[in-house]
């Protein structure tokens, strides 16, 4: 199955017809996501402050012992790795803190969720990462509204559809 034909499928099955019509904007992007984790790249995942609390869900939610999986998948909070990262304001620090990401996993994407931050101009130095830059409409990003009332309902779906995703691509269900 393509990764269309399993988003539509689970957007329905989900109830989830917000993403139905922003689907068109998210497959690509998250199809490339997806490779790079069949790769086997690492995934640091950054937010803004407001959404530090989505980092750890989304650790938890894709390396979950009640499900079945093969292995853990190398997804990391890189503000729980890099605590220094949150005080770093030149690029000098970040140019030290990207030196230190590469001797530790070699070849890794970002996956960025929330407001422009200085952490954004970090994690752009990664053009393939995945991004979901709240408040600004960029291409190859996922853009949604800071202020959307049913933004946290729209993360926790997001969640969902990123895990089945990435669970259906390990197991060859569907084609990237």
């Amino acid at each position: 199955m393509d990764l269309n034909r399993f988003i539509i499928d689970l957007i329905r099955k989900k109830s989830m017809k917000w993403m139905e019509e922003r689907r068109l904007d998210f497959v690509p992007l998250l199809s490339d996501f997806l490779s790079h984790i069949i790769e086997g790249k690492s995934v640091l995942i950054v937010t803004d402050g407001e959404r530090e609390w989505y980092a750890e869900y989304l650790i938890n939610k894709i390396n979950n012992f009640n499900e079945f999986k093969p292995s853990f998948i190398p997804f990391y909070s890189l503000v729980k790795i890099v605590p220094q990262i949150k005080i770093a304001r030149h690029p000098e620090h970040f140019d030290m803190i990207e030196d230190m990401l590469n001797i530790s996993f070699g070849d890794f994407i970002f996956w960025y969720i929330g407001k422009e931050t200085p952490f954004l101009k970090f994690v752009r130095r990664k053009p393939q990462s995945f991004f979901w830059i709240m408040d600004t409409d960029l291409s190859k990003n996922f853009y949604l509204k800071s202020i959307d009332e049913k933004l946290d309902k729209k993360l926790l779906d997001l969640a969902e559809i990123v895990n089945e995703s990435i669970k259906a691509s390990i197991f060859g269900e569907i084609e990237l």
